[in-house]
């Protein structure tokens, strides 16, 4: 239960509508748009506009339906693994190698595919942040766990870190990129009762610190 008392499908349920209306905003655009760039004699000052709006309308249509995928609440299962569990599936990306320096016999209560979904994400910011190792540590208390991700990479400028969780906020210029993965892991670690933060000297690393409920 939410802020006002409803819940997390309520407003859901309201992002799916209020997504489906832009959706057919549009499809009003892009049908135009496209109409336009038909015309064998567009002038230029005409025509660089047009295409303008085309690309627009076609990065806001995909930013919307990402949306959309996110507002979707799928039930989660959290339950008791070792951290040895937990890693056991975790995809390291290629370019990176993870140092493990903890007890992998520490236990938390999470869900699992969410937790494999969120150590995955975090080492391909990572990667992209041209880091070349993450080292791992764990450290349990009162009922806690703070499992700590350190890469050695370029860093986080602080005003970087300080939208880092932002919703479609992104450093990247890669059209496919929305800046939607750190967002949706903050949320769905909510979910767990868990936390996420990060550190950084933003010049020579990033330390992102996941909070999780210990057994």
């Amino acid at each position: 239960m939410l802020a006002g008392g409803y819940t997390e499908e309520y407003y859901a349920s309201l992002l799916v509508g209020l997504i489906h209306k832009l959706n057919n905003v549009i499809t009003v655009l892009t049908g135009h748009s496209g109409l336009l760039l038909l015309e064998p004699d567009l002038k230029p000052e005409v025509l660089q506009p047009v295409q303008q709006m085309s690309r627009a309308a076609d990065l806001l249509s995909q930013c919307l339906n990402e949306a959309a995928s996110l507002s979707k609440v799928t039930p989660l299962y959290p339950e008791s693994l070792t951290l040895a569990e937990l890693f056991q599936p975790v995809v390291c990306p290629s370019g990176i190698s993870m140092v493990n320096e903890y007890d992998d016999q520490i236990k938390v209560q999470v869900d699992r595919r969410k937790a494999k979904e969120i150590v995955e994400q975090i080492l391909r910011n990572a990667e992209e942040a041209s880091a070349k190792a993450v080292v791992v540590t764990a450290h349990a208390h009162a009922r806690l766990v703070d499992l700590k991700f350190r890469d050695n990479g370029q860093g986080m400028r602080a005003e970087v870190m300080r939208r880092a969780f932002d919703p479609f906020f992104t450093t990247r210029r890669q059209r496919e990129q929305f800046g939607l993965g750190l967002f949706k892991a903050k949320g769905d670690l909510a979910r767990m009762n868990a936390r996420i933060f990060t550190e950084s000297d933003g010049k020579t690393y990033t330390e992102v610190i996941v909070q999780l409920p210990s057994e």
